[in-house]
């Protein structure tokens, strides 16, 4: 959905994206730590911190010449969305690192879907909530990413194989909502939702690769 208000506080202005980006952090922290533990929940928050550091940080990749001039730059500007996505492909390098250490007692892949999920719909609902849009694709985004999340929410632990299979169907998902939302299949969040939902599939074949090997073993 279009970013269409923005909110004073004092001398700052949010854009409604920013909110809508901080309440699916803490809705989906709050989600993490409930169902998987303080753990998941605290490495979930150092992955969070990591993707907003590099994009603070990486204007000084984005518009180096700007930091060059004007050093306090770094402080009042962000690399924007070539900075989010330096900042995504760095914690899904460190989640596969982690993970291959210290197998899922840190680095727990489903935990991580779960978080990417529930941090994706929140942040669509909210930005219908926030800004204005056509009726039509307001209810389309809700009520797909809404049912989806109660799917996703009671299939996860089923069997082993639900988690691969709700990762197709949350890309799925996110294709038939942006075919009616006004930029299409250009929005960052689509984007992002594709690069996620490749990372995790790869993760999870990894992942069940390695437990049938496990079972062969015994």
């Amino acid at each position: 959905m279009p970013v269409t208000k923005v909110f004073l506080l004092g001398n700052f202005t949010m854009l409604s994206s920013w909110v809508a980006l901080i309440i699916a952090f803490v809705i989906a922290y709050s989600a993490v730590r409930i169902r998987y533990g303080k753990k998941q929940g605290a490495y979930l928050l150092d992955l969070y911190f990591y993707i907003v550091i590099i994009w603070k940080l990486s204007v000084i990749i984005t518009d180096f010449s700007s930091v060059i001039r004007s050093p306090l730059s770094i402080f009042y500007f962000h690399g924007g969305t070539v900075g989010f996505y330096l900042g995504l492909a760095f914690v899904m390098g460190k989640i596969v690192v982690d993970w291959k250490k210290e197998r899922p007692t840190i680095a727990d892949p489903i935990a991580l879907l779960t978080a990417a999920i529930v941090s994706q719909v929140v942040y669509q609902v909210m930005m219908v909530v926030l800004n204005e849009g056509e009726l039509v694709a307001q209810v389309v985004t809700v009520s797909a990413f809404m049912s989806f999340a109660i799917l996703f929410w009671f299939s996860i632990r089923k069997a082993d194989s639900w988690p691969l299979q709700l990762t197709f169907i949350f890309m799925a998902v996110h294709v038939f909502v942006s075919a009616f939302q006004p930029k299409g299949f250009s929005e960052t969040p689509f984007i992002t939702t594709l690069l996620i939902g490749l990372f995790f599939t790869a993760v999870l074949m990894m992942k069940n690769s390695e437990s049938q090997r496990t079972e062969e073993q015994l």
